[in-house]
């Protein structure tokens, strides 16, 4: 067979409104290129490696700020204020991150009533 034909099904009527399908070739060759069968879907773990360099940024950027906004009071308040600063950012990456948890909540009313 050429390599175009992948399979070659033959319908047979008897008449009535029964039909019967059958496989009559079926190539089991993968040199068409199409691997995609055998590589692991990776698509959730970029998705989450993504949002997790997005929380970085966010992290960043909200430090960046915050420092910014206590260094303008002037004097040593971006001293005093810097631990504070970071952990609000750390703060606001976390609920970044949360947004794209594993498994959501569930409610256990839901499973008490089956």
């Amino acid at each position: 067979m050429d390599k175009i034909v992948r399979r070659v099904t033959v319908v047979e009527r008897d008449g009535g409104s029964h039909h019967k399908a059958k496989v009559v070739y079926n190539s089991n060759d993968d040199d068409d290129g199409d691997d995609d069968d055998d590589e692991p879907n990776l698509k959730p773990l970029e998705k989450r490696v993504r949002r997790f360099l997005k929380a970085q940024v966010i992290q960043a950027q909200e430090a960046y700020q915050q420092h910014l906004d206590s260094a303008s009071k002037g004097g040593s308040a971006w001293i005093q204020e810097g631990p504070r600063n970071i952990m609000r950012a750390r703060r606001k990456a976390w609920r970044e991150l949360r947004k794209d948890a594993p498994f959501k909540k569930r409610n256990d009313d839901e499973d008490e009533e089956d």
